[in-house]
């Protein structure tokens, strides 16, 4: 069986638009509750400069200050404010990627996601345009108590019993080095959030409908 990892923020779909509304609106609330506090509102560029690491690094490297328990609180609701604007379809779905998604499913490959995202949020993009059915497995490392992305497709690697090859499909320097920490083909996702940063890479997709010709290419020569 031939598995695909996506990546979701700057892959498949793009959230640079709304992510510093779902912030605001997520600090707004929080301070309801905890007004002694004195946070600001990040801007989006500097979110989206970290977008792509773990999200518990980028809360905790946007709100320093704060103890581990109300940067878990404030991450909760910054997610559900960020998933809620999702469903409501805000935000950019990435260009090929609702007529590609089912293309490659219907080929025969077993798709899975490999984000550093919160569940509720990838499964909300999946939810919004209908495509969670394509995927096998929508996991989270939260789900598993892992730290990152390289564990994450360790644990994949370990646990599909069925896998002949698993390809890594992602935007970010994460990416690219959680696949070869694991020995998998990268596809380089250069319409992505930071297109510099894997832009020497082996396989470069240019656009979201060149990914399948790409994953035959990779089957032909591993």
């Amino acid at each position: 069986m031939i598995y695909i990892a996506f990546d979701i923020d700057g892959t498949l779909y793009d959230c640079s638009t709304i992510v510093g509304d779902a912030f605001a609106q997520g600090i707004d609330e929080f301070l309801k509750t905890h007004p002694e506090l004195d946070i600001n509102n990040p801007p989006t560029q500097e979110i989206m400069n970290l977008v792509g690491t773990p999200v518990n690094e980028i809360f905790h490297t946007l709100f320093p200050g704060l103890p581990y328990n109300l940067v878990q609180q404030l991450n909760d609701i910054c997610t559900n404010k960020l998933s809620t604007m999702v469903l409501q379809k805000k935000g950019i779905i990435l260009p090929g990627v609702i007529e590609t998604i089912p293309m490659l499913y219907n080929n025969g490959y077993t798709l899975l996601t490999a984000s550093n995202g919160r569940k509720k949020y990838v499964q909300a993009i999946l939810d919004a345009y209908e495509l969670s059915h394509y995927f096998f497995n929508i996991i989270a490392l939260e789900d598993k108590g892992l730290h990152n992305k390289t564990q994450l497709l360790a644990y994949y690697k370990n646990s599909l019993d069925d896998c002949k090859q698993l390809i890594m499909v992602g935007d970010r320097t994460n990416d690219m080095v959680a696949a070869q920490n694991n020995g998998l083909p990268f596809i380089a996702c250069v319409f992505g959030h930071n297109t510099h940063e894997v832009e020497h890479c082996r396989w470069i997709a240019h656009s979201f409908y060149e990914i399948p010709q790409i994953v035959e290419t990779i089957i032909e020569n591993c």
